[in-house]
């Protein structure tokens, strides 16, 4: 089996991150019964793609651009010549907001979902933007905006709202994790993308809620808390408040406070979740037992230092870690039946890399 891989980084200097030695975005392609890889091109000219999807056939990459400083970020549009390995430029548009952190297409492919975490009070400092993707693939003025307000206790990283992630469930809803207000925010989504806010999961004070996975049945949804290093489990079928079924540790209790979670991935089977500790420099490999409690079985070295995305390949059986302030991306064999990791051989060297998104060749 073969796939694409997708590269965004980081090429213009951003003051909280330690280096930005990237080439903007690059493509690869991966054969998973070599274990080979191959550099395809590149595109340098999106400023800091510190988030990127990808359609399904591989044609068209919808980019962020995390621009420090200034009130809005950019979402670029690129073509993608698979025959050729090339890029092309199709549009870009404003995101409505600063510091866009993540983006996600719908399950339909009618809509592009992006987040910002949001920075400065002036512009339009919306949260959450819903984009319709038109039938040549760029994108539409936006459908929807909405603006979170709020601020948790950690005076100085919840001093606001901070949007960083949001995807669309089997269910059809849109989910919302915003670091800054502890809460999980659950929304409909229309068919003209029109979203109305149905459900609000708080998450314990402080804990920063960033990113999250979900359980194929759409009953579990697994949270990486940030500032606090765990995972939460939460029980869609049931109300807010008692939706809260475990928190798990990513790291040692010595590490509270100086390790900060990243990204979360769920293996194909439901039974492994695999989170990136940025600081201890880990992959915590946690269990899923069928009530949807966590444990954690197992600390692996990221291969590099600042873990910041982790991408599993559809078929399960590999794992990559862009390790941001190492510019390399690491590879790792996957055990289906415990979950444990292996690090193998190959490495990407690359600049400053900040997400890698996997499609079939």
């Amino acid at each position: 089996m073969e796939y694409f891989l997708f590269v965004g980084s980081c090429n213009s200097a951003v003051p909280y991150f330690g280096n930005s030695n990237g080439k903007g975005v690059s493509a690869y392609r991966f054969d998973a019964e070599t274990c080979e890889v191959a550099k395809l091109g590149s595109y340098p000219d999106v400023e800091n793609s510190t988030f990127l999807s990808v359609n399904p056939s591989a044609t068209r990459l919808y980019a962020n651009s995390e621009l420090p400083g200034k009130p809005e970020g950019l979402v670029t549009t690129l073509s993608y010549d698979k025959e050729h390995g090339t890029f092309a430029h199709l549009a870009e548009q404003s995101s409505r907001g600063s510091i866009t952190a993540y983006n996600s297409i719908t399950e339909d492919g009618k809509f592009l979902l992006v987040a910002n975490y949001g920075e400065l009070q002036e512009g339009p400092d919306q949260s959450l933007v819903v984009y319709p993707i038109l039938e040549d693939g760029e994108l539409g003025a936006p459908a929807c905006t909405v603006k979170n307000e709020g601020c948790g206790p950690n005076k100085e990283r919840q001093d606001r709202s901070h949007t960083h992630f949001t995807h669309q469930l089997p269910n059809g809803n849109v989910v919302v994790a915003d670091l800054g207000l502890d809460k999980v925010f659950e929304y409909s989504l229309s068919a003209s993308g029109q979203l109305s806010q149905q459900r609000v999961f708080d998450m314990p004070a402080g804990s920063g809620p960033r990113h999250f996975a979900w359980s194929a049945d759409g009953r579990w949804l697994f949270v990486v808390n940030e500032l606090l290093s765990n995972v939460a489990t939460l029980d869609l079928t049931k109300s807010p408040k008692d939706a809260l079924v475990s928190i798990c540790p990513t790291v040692p209790d010595s590490s509270v406070g100086k390790s900060f979670c990243s990204d979360i991935q769920i293996a194909p089977d439901g039974r492994f979740l695999y989170v990136g500790n940025r600081g201890d420099d880990t992959i915590a490999v946690l269990s899923v037992a069928a009530d949807g409690t966590l444990t954690l079985i197992a600390q692996v070295p990221a291969g590099g230092k600042t873990p910041r995305n982790l991408a599993l390949t559809p078929c399960g059986r590999f794992l990559f870690s862009a390790n941001q302030d190492s510019d390399v991306i690491t590879l790792f064999a996957r055990d289906e039946k415990d979950g444990m990791l292996e690090k193998s051989a190959l490495t990407i060297e690359t600049g400053t890399p900040m997400v890698v998104a996997i499609v079939a060749a």
